[in-house]
């Protein structure tokens, strides 16, 4: 068997043929039949057939009725293993250092925690002394930019709980009332990134964006922070581009799909 994978290559091909077979059924809604899976490969029916039979061997692909098939409890135990050690610290850090290189301003990686946002990460730029917020440190989620995009993030009947609840105040000329927090949700859903200035130290802006899952599901939020005139509104579509940019590839880290890495 070596000898031939070394001489022709024919075993690494029909792993690359199965590896789309799976991929394709992680994709799809329902069940797809042969012909469905085999057109949309352009593979060989009995090629495809032969692929199928052995993922099905191994339980990484079932068939819930004759002639058709979906993904397998064996792919469900590979999946839920990578996903136990997917790491958002680990797999966001490279794309971190990259937004920290280009800017030279402090990096914020914050995640959601029951009604607060955890700092994991954080790279120090200029003028770091002025951020109070540490690694293992947190915020309420109506505090700060990274916070709010993460409570933008929730699903409507959350964010009701949440602003239904007492808002924790803090010394700051732009503390929100519920009905400017909602109004805030509405327009970072829309544009897709979350601002702040002053709220949480006077005289500091931050910026902020999500970094998704394999499923597009928001799982942190990615914050560029420092001093107001470091950040000021005349660069803010640049810094939002780096940042997007860095976003980008730390969702491909944690496994997003490039065709979803938009939405």
């Amino acid at each position: 068997m070596p000898e031939k994978a070394a001489g022709t290559g024919e075993p690494v091909r029909v792993l690359v043929k199965a590896m789309a077979v799976l991929e394709l059924l992680a994709e799809a809604a329902d069940e797809l039949s042969l012909g469905d899976i085999a057109a949309r490969l352009e593979l060989n029916k009995s090629t495809c057939h032969r692929i199928l039979t052995t993922l099905a061997a191994g339980d990484f692909v079932e068939r819930p009725s004759p002639g058709s098939y979906r993904l397998g409890v064996g792919a469900f135990r590979i999946g839920s293993a990578m996903a136990r050690r997917l790491s958002v610290h680990e797999r966001v850090l490279p794309a971190m250092r990259v937004l920290y290189r280009e800017t030279g301003e402090t990096v914020f990686l914050l995640v959601p925690r029951g009604q607060e946002a955890v700092c994991v990460e954080r790279l120090d730029g200029r003028y770091a002394s002025t951020h109070t917020l540490r690694v293992g440190g947190s915020l309420p989620l109506h505090l700060g930019a990274g916070p709010r995009l993460l409570l933008a993030a929730l699903p409507d009947d959350q964010v009701e709980g949440y602003l239904a609840g007492p808002l924790q105040v803090r010394t700051s000329p732009t503390q929100m009332t519920a009905d400017e927090l909602r109004e805030q949700v509405r327009l970072i859903r829309r544009d897709g990134y979350a601002t702040s200035h002053d709220d949480v130290e006077l005289g500091v802006k931050a910026l902020s964006v999500p970094v998704r899952d394999h499923l597009g599901d928001v799982v942190a939020a990615l914050s560029l922070s420092g001093l107001a005139a470091h950040l000021p509104e005349s660069e803010q579509d640049r810094h939002l581009g780096l940042m997007r940019s860095a976003a980008a590839q730390a969702s491909r880290a944690m496994g997003l799909r490039s065709a979803a890495e938009g939405s």
